[in-house]
């Protein structure tokens, strides 16, 4: 498994494993486990199943949805290549990924007239970065099994990643305004 998705499909592989269950299903329930600030929207596993299937890690089935006999939808199962896949994929190391951020960029080829909208675009993404800070705070008094500590760990990660990205915009947007206030012709 390779490529931006991989983290998803590596996921999903051991959320088969746990329990079969039908796409939106395993999308909730990896959105639980990572937290808000992956942002997984249920719907949007769909393409990533399917590519699993195609490589025969995942199986689906068409059943009945419970309580319905005409309607139907896909549960998927794991094959018998599942477990080993995400062996596979839990032992490699992840490539450190070049930063792309699409404020980073803005950045980079901005000039001192962008300044205003700069400074705006990095006070709406502080926001948004304390937004998200806000809702991966762990639950308080978290019963301490194993599904609970990787939770926290997985919300550990983003909470550290978080802070990081609000301390680098506060720094911007201050150097940013020094940069106007000594040069204010400079264009």
């Amino acid at each position: 498994m390779r490529g931006a998705a991989a983290p998803v499909k590596g996921a999903l592989l051991g959320l088969l494993l746990e329990r079969p269950d039908h796409g939106y299903q395993l999308g909730h329930r990896l959105g639980v486990r990572v937290g808000p600030a992956w942002r997984i929207q249920p719907r949007r596993v769909y393409p990533l199943l399917d590519q699993l299937v195609d490589a025969g890690l995942a199986e689906a089935v068409v059943e009945p949805s419970p309580g319905s006999t005409r309607q139907m939808r896909a549960v998927y199962y794991p094959t018998d290549a599942t477990a080993e896949a995400l062996q596979r994929w839990m032992e490699t190391l992840a490539p450190k990924e070049p930063v792309r951020a699409n404020l980073q960029a803005k950045i980079a080829v901005s000039s001192q007239a962008d300044a205003p909208r700069l400074l705006a675009a990095l006070r709406q993404y502080e926001r948004e970065c304390i937004e998200l800070l806000r809702d991966n705070a762990p639950a308080p008094g978290a019963e301490q099994s194993w599904r609970s500590l990787v939770v926290d760990l997985t919300r550990d990660a983003v909470d550290v990643h978080l802070r990081g990205e609000v301390e680098w915009a506060r720094r911007a947007r201050v150097r940013i305004k020094q940069h106007a206030a000594q040069r204010p012709s400079d264009r």
